[in-house]
């Protein structure tokens, strides 16, 4: 990105809900969409490769998602904590809307486009001969992602800095992998090693839904803004 767009004025609001918010999307997604956006399904391509996706069964398709494909979570979303400290010299406390909604709208494209590229990723194995259930595959994989995610994003905001996002992160993920979840609870994330649905799912989707609040409502005040209620 050139310092000219990273520094390129938000066109002024038209009128209308959905004219409104059009603008408002394009602008920010100009400003997320990084190299980490580029690198995710580059990264896919060579996991689907290496997988022989021809001799996939569930068990097989549930690792590729779940321990692989599952790690562009922090990639994605843990960059946000730092697009506003530098970088791009883009300021959210500066901006005409309240920054607690440009932030969470930033966190939500970028949710949406991890769930884009995770559908493409399992889609293209099934398409290469893999036999999972693709509905269910997805929802988990996409909630490791966003609990990954998410958790990174927050400890990113806490502490200032990327470092601590991917640390944290990479610490639930190695001990859940080494312990087969005897610390974690409903929030291992590899319960899915069957290849089936498991409802504790819905805790790693609650999770990230609250460490992402969090993040919202903690990064304004990381940045220097006033309190908000």
């Amino acid at each position: 990105m050139s310092a000219r767009e990273a520094f390129e004025p938000l066109p002024a609001p038209p009128a209308g809900g959905r004219s409104l918010l059009l603008p408002l999307v394009r602008h920010n997604l100009r400003l997320i969409a990084s190299r980490s956006w580029l690198a995710a399904p580059v990264l896919l391509a060579l996991v689907a490769a290496a997988s022989s996706p021809a001799f996939m069964g569930p068990p097989q398709a549930a690792f590729a998602g779940e321990r692989l494909a599952s790690l562009l979570g922090p990639l994605l979303l843990a960059p946000l904590a730092l697009l506003d400290a530098g970088g791009i010299g883009e300021t959210l406390l500066a901006k005409r809307r309240p920054h607690r909604f440009v932030f969470a709208l930033r966190a939500l494209l970028a949710a949406a486009y991890l769930a884009a590229v995770l559908a493409a990723f399992l889609g293209a194995l099934r398409l290469s001969g893999a036999d999972f259930a693709a509905i269910p595959l997805f929802a988990g994989v996409w909630a490791d992602a966003l609990a990954l995610g998410s958790v990174a994003l927050l400890a990113a905001v806490l502490f200032r800095g990327l470092p601590a996002g991917f640390i944290l992160s990479f610490a639930w993920y190695l001990i859940d992998w080494t312990t087969k979840g005897k610390f974690t609870g409903p929030f291992y994330l590899f319960s899915m090693g069957n290849g089936e649905w498991n409802p504790d799912k819905l805790w790693l989707f609650g999770l990230a839904l609250f460490a992402a609040a969090c993040s919202v409502w903690l990064l304004p005040r990381n940045l220097g803004g006033e309190a908000m209620a």
